[in-house]
């Protein structure tokens, strides 16, 4: 019987970055909900997988074989691609933002399309890459199936794809300058501006940029990008210009800056920065996480205290929500768990040349990613289409749908923020939806 492992509080601390050293470690309080509790469609949350992988292809599941989370009908709606995936693959627009072609926008021109004839415009998510090893581009390449998946649900993907730094040492951040971190998140929170900028100033000449809204802006990270996800949120309030929804994935904050961290812990324990943030918080970690995710969101959930929040470990899990190197991703039956979605997949089907992830992922592993998108996916219908009118028919069963499968009774649990507080007054009544409706 599969579990979810909701954190009501932690003392564990573990340093943070990509060292697997834990400064500290406390009796952390864990509540364990049995998921047939849960509303059809919330099951986002697995089972522990056997340390042991499966000694051939033949032993491993239909999802290992495949390299990608194959959807049952008990994950609910926003496992599969949504209504929008594209025919002809996700569109990247580049834009420039300080330097020429510094930024990329993804869309579908189905999601396109759709927001035309409903008159109404795409939500635009920001997402938030690590520096460490990749360019950021790679990144992108690496993550792409997250890229992909949020595309499908309507929105229009937006990405810092070069600043001064990229692919830096994962040595200790004394090495760098507590500012080098920074700008990736400054220089994503100047694009939403900029997108602005250009979107009123298009005159309908751009086709895509004339369809953003840069007031329906969420955002997303992984690890130190998770850490930047906080600290844009913050950011952004204090320009006047809040975003609506967060998620970060195994959020890295490090140590103090005077004990050679990158200083996000400073940001986040110091002066009261955190209690002006009112975004609707989405915390994830694995509960093997190692390179301080938990410690993140641990952070997280007591600093943030005015912000609709919830903190949500995924049970045999470590911090592998992209399968790339130093993400302590699992031995898979041909190999390791690393570097393969860079060959990126389009829905569920695996391309010839390269075979993406197929064979090199364990279950946990693809189940972890799985559950990042459609428990990302499911926040950002909810939030970002705070109003009923602004939402495309087909994505209205979707929006009906993301209030159970996010917050619902049993979520509430680990959360100082009611159902209430987080959908609106005149919501109707959440229900589950048919995948075949």
């Amino acid at each position: 019987m599969a579990f979810l492992t909701l954190v009501m509080s932690s003392m564990a601390r573990c340093l943070g970055g990509r060292t697997s050293s834990m400064r500290s470690l406390s009796i952390v309080m864990l509540m364990m909900v049995v998921a047939s509790l849960l509303p059809e469609g919330a099951h986002a949350f697995f089972n522990r997988a056997s340390s042991a992988s499966p000694r051939s292809l033949d032993d491993a599941s239909t999802s290992v074989q495949r390299g990608v989370y194959v959807c049952e009908r008990k994950n609910g709606p926003f496992c599969p691609t949504g209504p929008y995936k594209s025919t002809q693959g996700v569109i990247q627009k580049k834009i420039s933002v300080r330097e020429k072609d510094d930024a990329s926008i993804f869309y579908t021109n189905e999601a396109v399309d759709a927001a035309k004839k409903a008159n109404t415009t795409l939500p635009i998510i920001a997402r938030i890459n690590p520096l460490y090893d990749k360019t950021l581009d790679e990144w992108n390449a690496n993550d792409m199936r997250l890229i992909q998946h949020l595309t499908s649900f309507g929105f229009a993907v937006y990405t810092t794809t070069k600043v001064p730094r990229m692919g830096i040492f994962p040595g200790p951040e004394r090495m760098y300058p507590k500012e080098l971190f920074w700008n990736l998140g400054d220089h994503t929170l100047e694009g939403i501006k900029k997108i602005s900028e250009m979107a009123s100033s298009s005159g309908g000449d751009d086709d895509i940029l004339s369809m953003l809204d840069a007031s329906r802006v969420g955002v997303i990270g992984y690890s130190v990008g998770g850490s930047l996800t906080l600290r844009m949120t913050m950011e952004a309030q204090q320009q006047g210009k809040p975003v609506l929804a967060a998620v970060a994935l195994g959020p890295t904050i490090g140590s103090e800056r005077s004990e050679g961290g990158t200083g996000g812990r400073d940001i986040f324990t110091q002066g009261d920065g955190t209690s002006l943030v009112r975004s609707t918080l989405l915390l994830l970690a694995g509960d093997d996480d190692d390179r301080g995710g938990i410690d993140g969101v641990d952070t997280a959930l007591e600093r943030f205290v005015n912000a609709p929040r919830i903190k949500a470990l995924v049970n045999g899990a470590t911090h592998c929500f992209v399968s790339v190197y130093g993400a302590g991703c699992q031995n898979g039956p041909l190999g390791r768990c690393r570097e393969c979605e860079t060959v990126s997949v389009e829905g569920d089907t695996v391309p010839d040349v390269g075979d993406g992830c197929k064979g090199k992922c364990v279950d946990t592993d693809l189940r972890t990613q799985a559950a990042a998108r459609q428990m990302a996916a499911a926040l950002f219908v909810l939030k970002l289409y705070p109003d009923g009118s602004t939402v495309p028919p087909e994505l209205a069963k979707y929006r009906k749908a993301a209030p159970t499968f996010v917050w619902g009774p049993a979520f509430e649990g680990s959360s100082p923020a009611k159902l209430s507080a987080v959908v609106q007054k005149d919501e109707p009544n959440p229900v589950s939806i048919k995948l075949d409706e």
